[in-house]
């Protein structure tokens, strides 16, 4: 399976739908990066291109990139600023009550484990921190709603309305909702891709330079069986009067 698939492109941006599991930017794995991989099969990209943020490494989906340094500076302040909207897709295990919502914690990272630890809005993780460990807790919200299940499994919209660290993913898993194939909080098994199901699969916001709304659409990857499920429920669904 291709390791991504660029969506859109202009002088000043370039949006990619990342579908393997790769870091966005260089990490200490030192394992080939979403940018650089862009930059070495892409010789336009080759001046510039600067990822405007970043998805995890197991999740797939929308990326924006930066073409030059006026984009990236416009891009920066617009996340900052709550003007990009992002819309994701999970596969949970189990089934969210209520059906849809606003979920509000307070995220505690811990560097060392590289894990965020949602925890009701106004707690405290009353273990001592141990090296390595940060204990500054952060606020998140996010926005979910059901939009379709299987036999098993439960396929929820999530619109992050705060930007933390692993963040959908710990929420869900404070509820006791882990996404499948995500071990690392609580998912009962992999996934035979290596990723989680969390996809980056919309996101709407204000051209960087000439403010033109611009709604982009990463489609599913392939290779996985129950996002085929997903993707057959959003076709039906288009030809009902209610759709996802």
């Amino acid at each position: 399976m291709e390791s991504y698939k660029i969506l859109y492109v202009d002088d000043d941006i370039a949006i990619v739908n990342k579908l393997a599991a790769l870091p966005v930017l260089k990490d200490k794995t030192g394992d080939i990066d979403l940018q650089s991989l862009l930059k070495q099969e892409h010789p336009e990209f080759a001046t510039f291109l600067e990822a405007a943020h970043r998805i995890d490494r197991r999740t797939s989906g929308i990326v924006v990139f930066a073409r030059n340094i006026r984009a990236l500076q416009t891009l920066e302040k617009q996340f900052r600023t709550h003007e990009i909207h992002k819309t994701y897709v999970a596969c949970l295990e189990k089934e969210p009550v209520p059906p849809e919502g606003i979920l509000k914690h307070s995220i505690i990272f811990d560097k060392r484990r590289n894990l965020s630890v949602a925890l009701p809005v106004g707690a405290s993780n009353s273990n001592k921190p141990g090296a390595g460990q940060t204990k500054v807790s952060s606020d998140a919200e996010l926005q979910y709603r059901l939009v379709a299940r299987s036999d098993r499994y439960f396929f929820v919209e999530a619109e992050p309305l705060t930007g933390r660290h692993h963040q959908i993913r710990a929420q869900f898993a404070a509820e006791g909702w882990p996404i499948k194939g995500d071990l690392k909080y609580g998912a009962k098994r992999s996934s035979s891709s290596g990723r989680i199901m969390l996809h980056a699969w919309k996101i709407d916001f204000p051209h960087p330079h000439t403010r033109e709304p611009l709604r982009i659409i990463a489609d599913l990857p392939t290779d996985e069986t129950l996002w085929g499920v997903f993707q057959e429920m959003v076709e039906n669904s288009k030809q009902s009067p209610q759709s996802l």
